[in-house]
């Protein structure tokens, strides 16, 4: 793909069944590379050359080829999350297969396209706080299950772990989002309760005690100084470690009332040590340190849905990490979205802007702008991945 390409790569899948077709469109690698074009013969030896590659095409052609829609699927389980909370509030009946059918769906969605995955909670507002936070936590911890070679079916019950943390409670999650400054008295008897309650509901249904324990020691800290039991170190199950990171990181890519994401400084974080440190802050004191540098490593110094300012003064939106991240995960991404004019108007379709200090033409990113707004303009955001119609 040219420098000058503007259109929208969308992931899709080359199924079996194309085998002996003419391709239907130009396939290309995350980073734009083309592998297959459009009317070249799809044999059995190009088949299995692709069928572990995570491939796109022009989102404007993928209708011939998908209608996969991660993004609505990621929006229909947070209303069915939503649903099963007020159920067990009104003693409704639960079971171990709706909630491990949730965390496969989402686990599918997040193997399907990651990038749009993660930077469409990031930004958009899909749903009720607690269940957007939910979603992008178990969206995370996927990414840190892989980094620590776990087998998909582990994956799955972290990312079911991810989404029940708060069962019973998430009510009380969407209140304390509104609240500015510290938290009332009144509250806090409830926050520490949390973790209990909801691994007793989900003991009660019979899924895993992996996937409970993790849930109930979600809110316990290394040095000790956690809740409710106030576990440290060897006593803390490493997926309890994983999903008490994974649940601060989330909760800082949400914007809370009075309470924005931690500010990033790219002049300060020009490594993943640096940009570990401003995110997690002091928390890192009593997290699993070695397990924020893992997450970190996947997601990179632009992790995507991250906004940016340019050097022409528009805010843009990295769409997907760069795939040289094995190799260097300081890298900026190739190209951003420009969704904010330099006026500050929306624009009705994102624009490609290609990052670079070398061209006449290209872009720099001067600064994370995560905290420019207290809030972000309405946006068709699932645009930016190539993603149309239902997602609305």
């Amino acid at each position: 793909m040219s420098a000058s390409t503007t259109f929208i790569l969308r992931a899709v899948l080359l199924p079996p069944a194309y085998i002996g077709s003419i391709a239907p469109c130009d396939f290309f690698d995350g980073n734009g590379s083309l592998l297959l074009r459009e009317g070249v013969l799809i044999s059995e030896d190009i088949q299995k050359k692709l069928t572990n590659r995570r491939l796109f095409c022009n989102a404007q052609q993928t209708a011939a080829i998908t209608t996969d829609d991660p993004l609505y699927t990621l929006i229909t389980i947070g209303r069915k999350l939503a649903v099963a909370d007020v159920a067990l509030s009104a003693d409704g009946i639960f079971s171990v297969d709706a909630c491990q059918e949730l965390a496969e769906s989402v686990y599918l969605s997040w193997q399907f396209d990651p990038d749009a995955c993660i930077g469409f909670m990031r930004v958009a507002n899909p749903g009720t706080p607690s269940v957007c936070q939910a979603i992008l936590a178990a969206l995370f911890v996927a990414e840190l299950g892989v980094a620590h070679a776990f087998a998909r079916h582990e994956i799955i019950g972290l990312m079911g772990s991810a989404l029940t943390m708060n069962l019973g409670s998430m009510a009380l999650h969407d209140e304390m989002a509104e609240l500015a400054g510290p938290l009332p008295h009144s509250f806090r008897q409830l926050v520490v309760r949390h973790p209990d309650q909801a691994a007793e509901i989900l003991l009660s249904i019979g899924v895993p005690q992996v996937w409970s324990r993790a849930v109930l020691q979600h809110h316990e800290n290394l040095n000790g100084s956690g809740y409710p039991n106030g576990l440290s170190r060897g006593n803390i199950t490493l997926e309890a470690r994983m999903l008490r990171l994974v649940d601060i990181f989330a909760a800082r890519q949400r914007v809370r009332r009075g309470r924005g994401p931690l500010y990033w400084n790219l002049s300060r974080a020009r490594n993943l040590p640096g940009l570990t440190e401003q995110i997690f802050g002091a928390d890192l004191n009593v997290l699993d340190i070695s397990l924020a540098r893992l997450l970190m490593g996947r997601l990179g110094l632009f992790p995507p849905g991250s906004i940016v300012r340019l050097s022409n003064g528009e805010m843009a939106i990295v769409s997907r990490r760069s795939y040289d991240l094995v190799r260097d995960a300081t890298l900026a991404p190739r190209e951003v979205w420009s969704f904010l004019d330099a006026n500050g108007q929306p624009r009705p379709v994102p624009r490609a802007r290609r990052i670079s200090r070398v061209g006449p033409h290209d872009f720099r990113i001067l600064a994370y702008a995560h905290d420019d707004l207290p809030r972000l303009p309405p946006y068709d955001w699932p645009v930016v991945w190539g993603y149309y119609g239902q997602t609305q």
